[in-house]
């Protein structure tokens, strides 16, 4: 009787490794990579800082401190400004462009598409040199005004 007690323990601990194996799927999970780079504004958009996770077609748009040189939304030029943040490429090719857009609890809303991007492989900085581009009201579609800025993504 012993002998059938001792072998049915055994097989008992064989199944629950088997079934906890079976289980068990390899390597674990590798936690997400969190990018943070510094995104620099100069001109008639300025300010800097460093962001994470910045900026994935679909979200998170980042927290961004912001200064605006030129009047919207009923406020004067270089009025300061607490919002969200969206950059990235537009287009493809040739014909290429960049993508700003920042809005604030305020109802402000605005974009610029345009400028001319220039990458260093060796630092992985982006520079994106805005000149003349019209910033429009994402609210209303309408021209607010031209506008001249210089934005650097730099990896932290």
């Amino acid at each position: 009787m012993k002998v059938k007690l001792i072998v049915f323990a055994g097989i008992l601990c064989i199944a629950s490794f088997v079934v906890s194996g079976a289980n068990a799927k390899g390597k674990p999970d590798k936690p997400p990579t969190i990018e943070t780079e510094l995104i620099v504004f100069t001109g008639d958009f300025s300010g800097g800082q460093e962001v994470e996770d910045c900026c994935p077609n679909a979200g998170p748009f980042p927290q961004y401190a912001m200064t605006l040189n030129f009047a919207v939304g009923g406020f004067t030029a270089g009025s300061y400004f607490d919002g969200q943040l969206f950059i990235n490429n537009y287009g493809s090719g040739r014909d290429r462009k960049y993508k700003v857009q920042f809005w604030v609890a305020d109802g402000i809303a605005i974009e610029v598409i345009g400028g001319e991007i220039y990458k260093d492989k060796r630092t992985k900085t982006l520079t994106v040199v805005f000149t003349d581009e019209m910033c429009v009201d994402l609210n209303t579609g309408e021209d607010i005004a031209e506008v001249d800025f210089v934005l650097t993504r730099t990896p932290s």
